[in-house]
Order: C-alpha cells, then structure tokens, then sequence
C-alpha cells in the first residue's frame, strides 16, 4: 500500500515514541499524545450535521400524548467525543379537534428545562402541523430527553382532564437536528470502550477491525472475540465490523499489531514483549483514536483481548500490558448475563437496570415495561403457566370500586386485570400464574401458535395503571392531578423447573438466539470451521456473526474453537458453525441425501418439502412434522447475490448441531450480515433452510430433524405418542384389550381354585 509523505512522517514519529515506550513498560507507559502530533493544516474539528429521526429512537409508529398533563418522553445520548453546538428539534403533531384553542397547548421539555410552548391555534385543531423549535445546547448531557407536555381543555369553565377528546399525536418522522464538533480525546484506556464504543450512542456501532495481509488463524479467532466483546456491548443497538488489511482508518477503529505481522502504515512500529492494549492517535486525524491490541504473536494477541473483554475496569493510562487472564470457575449451561436465570424466582429489580424503572408518574402514567429472554430451549408443553408473585403501591382512589385497576399484559396479551382499592397497595394475595402456549412452537414451524411467553425471543410485561376520575356533579373533578404507581422490586417470576428440550434444526433459535452455539455463554461448546482460504467478506461475516452472538448473550466468546479442517479430533462433541463455501462440508456429511441445500461456484441445489410442510410446517396429524421428507429438488446455475444458512445434525457427534453460512460469491456476504441484524428478517427465519436474496428472506423446513437436551421419561413418552394422536388411540384400545385378556384369565383362574375347594369341602 502507498503511504503519503505526511503519514510516513508522522508513523516515523510514533514508531520513535513507541520504542520509549516498550522499553519502559514495566514501570510506566508513554501518552502517544505527548509526542506533539503534528496536524495537518487541512485538518479540523468542523461542525457536523446530524438527524435523530424519532423512528431510530425506538419509536415504530406515532407518539400518542392521552388526557390533560400526559407526557410522552424521547430519550437520546450524546457521544463523549462530541459537543453539541447547536441543536433543533422538528416534529409533526397532530391535536384533537376537540381542543380549545389559548388554552390548550403542549410544552416542550429538554431534560426537564423548557424549551417553547406550541399553542392550539383556531383551525389547526385535527390537522397536522409541522413546528420547529431550537434547543439550547447548555442544557444537553451525556443521556437527553425530550419531554412533550400536553395541557388540553375542551371546555372553558368545566373541563375533564381525562376527557377522551383530549389527545395529541407526534409523527414518528420527527427528528432531532444536531450539530455536533469533534474533541479531542486523551489516549487514556480508563474511558473504555469509548469512542469505539460509546454507550451514549443510541446508533449501530460500526467498528473497523484492521490487520496486516500476513495473519494467521489464532489471529482471525481474536478478531471474532474482540467483535464479541463490542457485540455484547451494543446489545439491541446491533453491530457491524470491516476486515481491512493494510489500510489506514477514517474513524475509530481496532489494530492488531504482532511482530511478525503489522498493517503498512505501523511498519516501523516497535515489537512488544507480550501482550499490551494501547490507546494512539491516528496519524493524521487528531480527532480520531487506534485501539491496538499487540503482541509478539497470535497468541499474545488473544491474550490481550481476553483482558480488554475481561478487565476493562482495571485499565488506566495510554497502555498496559495484560499479564494473565484466568477462568477461575468454569461457566455452566444457561448462564449467560441477557438470559433469564432459569434455577430460581427471579426478583424484578434484576429485569430493569435502575429500580426507578418500576416507578410512573401523571395522570394517565405510562406502562412499567419488564424486558428479558428467555433461553430457546426451555420446555414449556403443557405447563400450568408461570408462577409470579406480584407486589405494588399506588395513589389510592377516592372510593372502591371506581374503575381504577392495574392491567396485565405480556407481549402485547392480555392476562389479567386488578382493581385498584383505598388500601393503596395489592399483592397479598396476587399470585399470578401467567399462561404459556407453545404447543407448537418446538417444531420450529412457519406458523405456530404464539405463546404469552416467547421462549427464546426477546420478552416484555407490561404494568398498565388506570386511574378513573370521579365526577360529581358538572364541574366536580375529585381525581388529584398527578398519580403514583410502582411494582415492588422485590415481587418475583419463576421459570424454575422447567427441562430444557427441542427439536432441531431449529433456525428461529439460532436467528433470534444464536442457540445452539450460545447454550455456553463463553461459547466453549463451540467450534467455528473457516474455509482455509478464506475471503475478506466471509472473514468479515464471521465477525459479523461472533458481534451477534456476544449480543445474544451479553459475554465475549472467549473460549471458542476457530479451525480451518474439518478434523474429527477437533470437532467432536462440539457444535459447527461453518462460515463460507466449501467443498469439504459436503465430504464430511457424507451422506448426499441430508445435504438440503448445495451452493458451488454459480450452481445452486435444494431440496424443497411437500406443500403442507412449506405453507405451515404441519403434518396431518396437527403437529409439526419429525422428519419432513423434501419432495422436490431443484438444480440451477444462476449469477448474482445469493446466499443461504443451513441446519442439520453434525455429522462427528450425535445431538450436536452443524449451521452452516453459504454465499454464492464474497459479495454475497453481505445478505448475512445485514438479515443477521433486521430484526423484520430475523423474524421470517425458521426450519433448517434460510434463503436470502436482496429483500427476501425465506424459510423451509425439510430433511432429518433431532432432539437435543433431556425430559423426564413418562413426559418424553407422552410429548413423542401425542404427536401421532391416532397411534395413541390404537395402543390405548389394545392395551385395554390386553389387560381386559390378562384380569379375564387371572380371574378364571380364581374363580376355578374356588370350585376346587368347594367340591373338595363337599
């Protein structure tokens, strides 16, 4: 790669701070920042515009503001290596046509400073009007929220606050207008993982992983923990990295540095005597910073980011230098940090971050939202429902019986619904058993019935306060203006007891879960098989992939296998995931016939099941099919972007999984890394075949199926013979039959024994 004059200079300068720097390592490390950088006179911190549409805030449709006094709340965050200059805030609103203009109005709040009023004007009242107000840039912080206030009367002398007329709406396409300038950051590793990963950032974390073109696969397998590591850290932002080779960054970006392998433009940095982590400036940007893992091999290399996954909260200074990074206790199945600990009751306060998020306020108050996950596997057939023990305080109402109650909900269902008393407070008794419906949902089906409980997939309960207003008379309002309501911290839910069991392949899980690589959090169970070739689009899918697993567990993959052979030794008893296209996956299958899909150069093989199977993935029985047999193959040769993922039994170990990642070309790549993070396409991912091609995904469930995990026996007999209703009907007749037989002959017997004795007594 070519390097500028001006690069060349100043790497020379860092190469030269370097140097002083490893050689006094042991007793204190050198700020890259020191060196006096020179910057680039075309280089500056200009002002930057950037839009916060209300739709990437978290919001999928319109902002609804109900009753007077309601408020509705946009939060957002403000990166550390950026200052807001200036600040605007653009929404649409659309009011009641009820609302009395002079006296209905909506405030607007920024972090609880007001910013303007927006009145209700005559003839605007039921049309959608677009306002634009500035915010003042002293009042943002690190976490900003946007607080719309909604004061609506409908009459001038007697006026309901809780009046159904009384309603605003705030257009999802609103947006947030911010100019923001670049600062300089020192080189100090304590605000890790800022900038490369800013918590303060509500956007997808983009991360550029850079490397020298001589790497080695120990160095790719500390690629993929690193890319773990951030994925956890980004948890429902979503994640995406570049693999480049040689190439000098724009933004912030991760280098990994050996001795025997450098990107071009650190050519002439010292070599290291172990593993270190070191924060530099970028040679030519000051307002951009390298994170560089180094070492004096591959292996140093992983040592490094195990610390920097592991130990972020002991690093300080511009570097340091890992000296041992320890398992102490091994991890155990279903441990991982995002998952709902299945062991024991699980109290609320661990489901929120802050115990303030049990707590609403105002008068028509927002839901209490409770989100987890829950793990993929747990066997939910035929259960009684979910013990929880719930406890909650709230502003009494005036009287009992006044249509005050609190509401139940679980994944947008209705479960249950409580009256709010003068006591003000319920749960002596409120041991609620919340129902499950999955009866179908282990078959990993097209269309199966949705359970209150989504097992595997992101989960929420809602705690719904509504407080009725008594009317006395015309005017008489007794409700106070503002309501309280919170849920104990301390009330539980109980997953407890259940086994865990499913049926595989299964892609929803591995979609919506990563299962059932992410069965162990650190992915010991797991080996990842990468063509020995390998190119930088599959490479970076692998990333790509390691960033989503991280996120579904919430842990680096410290322990996982990375190979590039398909070795028995290596690959028993683990779980396969195969990333690229390659020859040898179809070698070590074996067997033809369970290949459901074949992806070679530009020709392209499925399997395709029967009808039925496509369209609903049920039997004729009701159930989901064991084993649906493919009734049609189909061979094509094809250009363009295709690419596919695939799920079958592995074929070293008996109830293991192999998931296999194919493309048509490198550039098809990049279909799996956007489905893998869109959450619409994760959401049409099932069976054991995934198609991707540009917008579409599409999913079959076809060829040989498994179980994994374990069921107590009398339940294991029963869940199999119910899927074959008939069967069972058969046995039972025949067993009655047989035991009819049995007490018949039993019965002949004794009653000959008696008339023996009878003659003999005779």
């Amino acid at each position: 790669m070519k390097i500028n004059k001006t690069i060349k200079t100043t790497v020379a300068i860092l190469s030269s701070l370097g140097t002083a720097a490893m050689a006094s390592a042991q007793a204190t490390a050198v700020n890259a920042d020191s060196a006096g950088v020179t910057t680039p006179s075309h280089i500056h911190s200009a002002v930057i515009q950037r839009d916060l549409p209300f739709s990437q805030l978290g919001f999928n449709g319109s902002i609804g503001i109900y009753g007077s006094e309601a408020n509705a709340n946009v939060g957002f965050g403000s990166r550390l290596d950026e200052v807001i200059a200036k600040a605007n805030l653009h929404f649409d609103v659309t009011s009641s046509p009820a609302l009395l203009a002079l006296v209905s109005h909506i405030k607007v709040y920024l972090n609880n400073e007001l910013m303007g009023v927006v009145p209700v004007t005559d003839g605007q009242q039921g049309k959608k009007s677009s306002v634009s107000m500035p915010l003042d840039s002293r009042y943002f912080s690190n976490y900003n929220q946007i607080r719309f206030e909604l004061i609506g009367n409908t009459h001038k002398t007697c006026s309901n606050p809780n009046d159904a007329s009384i309603w605003a709406e705030i257009s999802q396409s609103s947006r947030v207008e911010l100019f923001v300038q670049k600062t300089r950051l020192e080189s100090d590793l304590s605000v890790l993982p800022a900038p490369f990963f800013d918590p303060r950032d509500f956007g997808r974390l983009t991360l550029p992983v850079i490397m020298g073109a001589d790497y080695d696969l120990p160095e790719i397998k500390a690629a993929g923990v690193l890319a773990s590591h951030f994925g956890a850290l980004s948890g429902w932002r979503g994640a995406q990295f570049s693999l480049l080779f040689d190439q000098l960054p724009e933004q912030h970006a991760v280098v990994f540095v050996t001795n025997d392998n450098k990107p071009d433009f650190l050519r002439d940095f010292p070599d290291a005597d172990g593993p270190y982590l070191q924060v530099i400036t970028h040679p030519t940007n000051p307002y951009v910073k390298l994170l560089l893992v180094q070492g004096r091999d591959s292996q140093d290399l992983n040592t490094a980011v195990q610390g920097l996954a592991l130990g972020t909260q002991l690093l300080t200074g511009p570097m340091a230098k890992i000296n041992q990074v320890l398992q102490v206790k091994q991890r155990v199945p279903y441990d991982a940090p995002n998952w709902v600990d299945t062991s024991r009751p699980v109290a609320f306060t661990e489901l929120v971050e802050q115990r303030s998020q049990l707590q609403v306020e105002g008068r028509t108050p927002p839901p209490v939202r409770l989100s987890f996950q829950l793990p993929p596997d747990l066997f939910t057939w035929q259960s009684r429902g979910i013990a929880m023990d719930l406890h909650y305080r709230y502003s009494p109402p005036m009287k009992d019986n006044s249509g005050s109650r609190l509401t139940l909900g679980i994944n947008d269902e209705f479960v249950e619904a409580f009256n709010l008393t003068t006591a003000g407070q319920g749960g002596e008794s409120k041991r609620v058993r919340v129902p499950l419906l999955d009866d179908g949902l282990l078959g990993g089906s097209d269309r199966v019935r949705i359970p209150a409980f989504k097992v595997g997939s992101k989960n929420f309960i809602d705690f719904e306060f509504g407080f009725a207003s008594v009317t006395e008379g015309n005017c008489q309002i007794t409700q106070p203006s503002k309501q309280y309501a919170v849920v104990d911290g301390d009330s539980t839910i109980d997953f407890s007891g259940f086994p865990h069991y499913i049926q595989m392949p299964n892609l929803r899980s591995f979609a919506t879960s990563g299962f059932p690589f992410t069965r162990m959090a650190d992915l010991s169970d797991t080996a990842v098989v990468l063509p020995a070739s390998s190119s930088v689009e599959a490479l970076q899918t692998f990333l790509n992939v390691m960033g989503r697993l991280g996120a579904d567990v919430g842990y680096p993959a410290i322990k996982v296998t990375v190979t590039d052979q398909w070795d028995s030794a290596t690959l028993k008893g683990k779980d396969i995931l195969s990333i690229g296209v390659a020859q040898e996956l179809t070698q070590a299958i074996g067997e033809p016939d369970q290949v459901n899909l074949v992806l070679q150069s530009g020709l392209r093989q499925i399997r395709l099941p029967g009808r039925n199977e496509t369209l609903s993935g049920m039997n004729w029985l009701g159930r989901a099919s064991d084993n649906p047999e493919a009734v049609d193959l189909v061979s094509v040769n094809a250009s363009g972007k295709f690419a596919a993922i695939t799920g079958m039994e592995s074929p070293f170990t008996k109830k293991r999984s192999l998931v296999a990642i194919m493309a048509a070309s490198p550039q098809a790549f990049s279909l799996v890394d956007n489905a893998i993070i869109d959450s619409g396409k994760v959401e049409h991912m099932s069976g054991s075949v995934v198609i991707l091609r540009d917008q579409e995904v599409a999913s079959y469930n076809v060829g040989q199926h498994y179980f994994v995990g374990k069921l107590p026996v009398l339940k294991l007999i029963w869940y199999h013979f119910s899927n074959h209703p008939v069967l069972v009907a058969s046995l039972a007749v025949l067993l009655v039959v047989i035991v009819t037989v049995f007490l018949w002959r039993v019965l002949r017997k004794i009653a000959a024994r008696r008339l023996a004795r009878s003659g003999e007594e005779a």
